[in-house]
Protein backbone atom coordinates (compact mmCIF):
# COMPACT_ATOMS: atom_id res chain seq x y z
CA UNK A 1 0.00 0.00 0.00
CA UNK A 2 2.99 2.28 0.45
CA UNK A 3 5.48 1.39 -2.30
CA UNK A 4 8.89 2.97 -1.89
CA UNK A 5 8.23 3.86 1.75
CA UNK A 6 10.70 2.58 4.34
CA UNK A 7 9.40 1.47 7.75
CA UNK A 8 11.73 2.34 10.64
CA UNK A 9 11.51 1.00 14.17
CA UNK A 10 12.96 4.16 15.68
CA UNK A 11 12.37 7.68 14.33
CA UNK A 12 15.93 8.66 15.15
CA UNK A 13 17.67 5.96 13.15
CA UNK A 14 20.69 7.25 11.30
CA UNK A 15 20.16 7.74 7.62
CA UNK A 16 16.35 7.70 7.73
CA UNK A 17 15.06 9.56 4.70
CA UNK A 18 11.53 10.27 3.54
CA UNK A 19 9.27 8.79 2.48
CA UNK A 20 9.17 6.69 5.65
CA UNK A 21 6.94 5.43 8.47
CA UNK A 22 7.53 5.08 12.22
CA UNK A 23 5.35 3.36 14.81
CA UNK A 24 5.66 4.72 18.33
CA UNK A 25 3.89 3.70 21.53
CA UNK A 26 2.49 6.79 23.24
CA UNK A 27 0.89 5.30 26.36
CA UNK A 28 -0.33 2.09 27.94
CA UNK A 29 -2.66 1.28 30.78
CA UNK A 30 -4.26 -1.78 32.29
CA UNK A 31 -7.59 -1.96 34.10
CA UNK A 32 -9.50 -4.67 35.90
CA UNK A 33 -12.92 -5.19 34.32
CA UNK A 34 -16.09 -6.27 36.16
CA UNK A 35 -15.67 -9.74 34.62
CA UNK A 36 -12.37 -10.15 36.50
CA UNK A 37 -10.28 -9.94 33.33
CA UNK A 38 -7.69 -7.26 32.70
CA UNK A 39 -7.98 -4.92 29.71
CA UNK A 40 -4.69 -3.58 28.38
CA UNK A 41 -4.97 -0.42 26.25
CA UNK A 42 -1.99 0.67 24.17
CA UNK A 43 -1.95 4.00 22.32
CA UNK A 44 0.06 4.08 19.11
CA UNK A 45 1.11 6.80 16.67
CA UNK A 46 1.95 5.76 13.12
CA UNK A 47 3.87 8.69 11.66
CA UNK A 48 4.29 9.11 7.91
CA UNK A 49 6.92 11.48 6.57
CA UNK A 50 7.01 12.47 2.92
CA UNK A 51 9.39 14.88 1.22
CA UNK A 52 8.61 18.24 2.82
CA UNK A 53 9.27 20.11 -0.44
CA UNK A 54 6.51 18.34 -2.42
CA UNK A 55 3.96 20.82 -3.76
CA UNK A 56 1.21 18.20 -3.27
CA UNK A 57 2.20 17.26 0.29
CA UNK A 58 -1.28 17.85 1.74
CA UNK A 59 -2.88 15.59 -0.90
CA UNK A 60 -0.24 12.87 -0.34
CA UNK A 61 -0.95 12.85 3.40
CA UNK A 62 -4.74 12.80 2.88
CA UNK A 63 -4.44 9.85 0.49
CA UNK A 64 -2.18 8.02 2.95
CA UNK A 65 -4.71 8.61 5.76
CA UNK A 66 -7.49 7.17 3.58
CA UNK A 67 -5.42 4.04 2.85
CA UNK A 68 -4.72 3.62 6.57
CA UNK A 69 -8.43 4.07 7.38
CA UNK A 70 -9.31 1.34 4.89
CA UNK A 71 -6.69 -1.11 6.18
CA UNK A 72 -6.32 -0.59 9.92
CA UNK A 73 -9.80 -1.34 11.24
CA UNK A 74 -8.60 -4.90 11.75
CA UNK A 75 -5.28 -6.41 10.76
CA UNK A 76 -3.43 -9.73 11.17
CA UNK A 77 -1.46 -10.22 14.37
CA UNK A 78 0.69 -13.02 15.75
CA UNK A 79 2.36 -13.32 19.14
CA UNK A 80 4.54 -16.18 17.92
CA UNK A 81 2.10 -18.84 19.07
CA UNK A 82 -1.35 -17.61 18.13
CA UNK A 83 -2.49 -15.79 14.99
CA UNK A 84 -5.65 -13.77 14.51
CA UNK A 85 -7.10 -10.37 13.79
CA UNK A 86 -6.69 -7.42 16.11
CA UNK A 87 -8.96 -4.38 16.02
CA UNK A 88 -7.78 -0.76 16.11
CA UNK A 89 -9.95 1.58 18.20
CA UNK A 90 -10.31 5.37 18.34
CA UNK A 91 -8.56 5.83 15.01
CA UNK A 92 -7.78 9.46 14.35
CA UNK A 93 -5.39 11.28 12.07
CA UNK A 94 -4.02 14.78 11.72
CA UNK A 95 -1.50 16.50 9.53
CA UNK A 96 1.19 18.58 11.19
CA UNK A 97 3.52 20.85 9.30
CA UNK A 98 5.81 18.02 8.31
CA UNK A 99 4.04 14.71 8.98
CA UNK A 100 0.85 12.68 9.03
CA UNK A 101 0.07 11.28 12.49
CA UNK A 102 -2.31 8.33 12.45
CA UNK A 103 -3.20 7.52 16.05
CA UNK A 104 -5.09 4.50 17.30
CA UNK A 105 -5.51 2.22 20.28
CA UNK A 106 -5.21 -1.51 20.69
CA UNK A 107 -7.36 -3.06 23.41
CA UNK A 108 -6.54 -6.60 24.43
CA UNK A 109 -7.77 -8.71 27.31
CA UNK A 110 -4.88 -10.22 29.25
CA UNK A 111 -4.79 -12.66 32.13
CA UNK A 112 -2.24 -12.91 34.92
CA UNK A 113 -0.14 -16.04 34.89
CA UNK A 114 -1.97 -18.97 36.43
CA UNK A 115 -0.07 -20.01 39.54
CA UNK A 116 -2.32 -22.93 40.38
CA UNK A 117 -5.80 -23.43 41.70
CA UNK A 118 -6.83 -21.63 44.90
CA UNK A 119 -7.78 -24.91 46.60
CA UNK A 120 -4.33 -26.40 45.92
CA UNK A 121 -2.72 -23.25 47.32
CA UNK A 122 -4.78 -23.51 50.51
CA UNK A 123 -3.91 -27.21 50.91
CA UNK A 124 -0.17 -26.49 50.42
CA UNK A 125 -0.31 -23.70 53.01
CA UNK A 126 -2.13 -25.99 55.49
CA UNK A 127 0.43 -28.77 54.97
CA UNK A 128 3.32 -26.32 55.47
CA UNK A 129 1.80 -24.95 58.68
CA UNK A 130 1.17 -28.45 60.12
CA UNK A 131 4.68 -29.58 59.21
CA UNK A 132 6.20 -26.53 60.88
CA UNK A 133 4.16 -26.96 64.03
CA UNK A 134 4.96 -30.71 64.32
CA UNK A 135 8.64 -30.10 63.60
CA UNK A 136 9.10 -27.74 66.56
Amino acid sequence: HFPGVTFYEDPNQQGSRPPCLFLQQRYARIALTPSGRYLRTVGLDLTYLADYNRPDLQRVYQQAAEVLDENLETFPYSDGENTGLIRAYDRDWRIDLDALHYKFELRVFVAPEDTGTPMEDIEKTTITIKTTIKGE
